[in-house]
């Protein structure tokens, strides 16, 4: 761990930094601990220049200098740490991001450097989803950390617990962490959206489960962090196109659960709100035409496509076109009003002539089978959950312009 990080999915994908971490091997693992001719402070100095980089989130310049470091001191601790962390949030060759991480342990002087090390060697088993052992680190981590009167630099220490817990499906243990990090003093809008993040997984997890109250519960704790995090976002563009993205999905996975105990009455409500919130999500309008059919009223349900097809979009990837249109197409729902739904596909663009003949021929009739409302899941921080929409990365800045139907 090292202070003011944040986790970003930036893939280290060149190869010079595998050839100069090549020759780190031969380096510590060979080392008699001699002494470098170097200066200490150009080495420090070079030290603070990586550090900044990194918190810049250039993450390949920093490398390029760690390694150097490296090179000429390789009894630097704080650098294996770095480079450890950097590998570790990058999902970048993890066992050598490991064996990082165990030297800077192994090299530690003194009880906050471990502490310290030990939190990014959980960093590390937590990206190798090796959840019980980052677990376990993360609280002796923690534990020392108590033992001498200091705390974490950041609340990561308390995210990876609950992501790991959440990841377990130990949903109380995982809730109690969330309640120690409403307990800390200050905490931005992100944090209360990866609290939420985590309620919202949770709700998709005991949703697919057929468990539907608790995943509502789950959703409308995901709902209330998002709304806290929308009122103190300070930066106008990520409350407009991320916050208000997310709290309407969570708020459409409600709808869902709400739907599948046949509460079509909250469901559609759920959904007008969902709706409302983010007119620009796709999945709200169209589940509000699913219901409208369900219900026989036609041009309500041609209303709510109307809406929705425009919205169907493959760029930005946030939002699987793909998913969506075979949800209208297998819906039982909608079996009805196929030639309605294939002929506002094919008006839009959104299939061709062949596929609509394919389409029509086939249309899928399964009597058996339970209408399935469309929902929205969410990645969380370590593992990656085969969301039915895909997942939300990075600024959703992207707003559909009005189209003619």
């Amino acid at each position: 761990m090292f202070s003011n990080s944040k986790n970003n999915n930036v893939v280290l994908s060149i190869s010079a930094i595998a050839a100069f971490a090549a020759g780190i091997w031969t380096i510590f693992n060979n080392s008699n601990n001699s002494n470098n001719s170097h200066n200490q402070t150009e080495i420090e100095a070079a030290f603070n220049q990586a550090v900044a980089l990194t918190q810049q989130g250039n993450y390949y310049q920093a490398t390029q200098i760690f390694i150097t470091i490296l090179q000429t001191n390789p009894q630097h601790a704080p650098t294996y740490n770095y480079l450890a962390w950097i590998y570790a949030i990058n999902n970048y060759q993890l066992d050598q991001a490991l064996a990082f991480a165990n030297k800077a342990v192994q090299l530690a002087k003194n009880h906050f450097d471990r502490a310290c090390f030990i939190d990014t060697l959980a960093e590390v088993h937590a990206h190798r989803q090796e959840f019980d052992t980052a677990i376990a680190l993360s609280l002796e981590s923690l534990k020392i950390f108590q033992s001498i009167n200091q705390s974490p630099s950041s609340l990561i220490t308390y995210f990876r617990l609950a992501w790991c817990y959440q990841i377990k499906q130990d949903f109380s243990s995982s809730y109690k962490i969330m309640q120690q990090i409403s307990q800390f003093n200050n905490l931005d809008a992100g944090d209360y959206a990866n609290i939420g993040d985590i309620c919202d997984t949770m709700g998709t997890t005991v949703l697919i489960k057929g468990i539907y109250h608790d995943a509502i519960y789950h959703y409308e704790n995901a709902e209330n962090q998002y709304k806290a995090a929308i009122q103190i976002a300070s930066e106008p563009n990520i409350t407009d196109d991320i916050f208000l993205f997310k709290l309407s999905c969570i708020i459409g996975n409600k709808g869902v659960a709400l739907y599948y105990l046949e509460n079509y009455d909250s469901c559609k409500i759920t959904h007008e709100e969902a709706y409302k919130i983010y007119p620009y999500n796709p999945y709200p309008p169209m589940n509000l035409a699913q219901l409208a059919a369900r219900d026989k009223k036609r041009q309500e349900m041609l209303y709510w496509l109307g809406i929705t097809m425009p919205l169907v979009m493959d760029n930005p990837p946030l939002i699987q076109q793909g998913h969506i249109i075979a949800t209208m197409l297998n819906d039982l729902d909608f079996d009805e009003y196929k030639d309605d739904v294939l002929s506002l596909l094919l008006n839009c663009g959104k299939i061709n002539s062949i596929d609509y003949q394919r389409y029509l021929k086939y249309w899928v009739q399964k009597s058996n089978l339970k209408p399935q409302i469309a929902n929205f899941s969410q990645q969380n921080f370590y593992e990656a959950v085969n969301g039915v929409a895909g997942n939300v990365e990075g600024s959703f800045i992207y707003r559909p312009q009005p189209q003619g139907i």
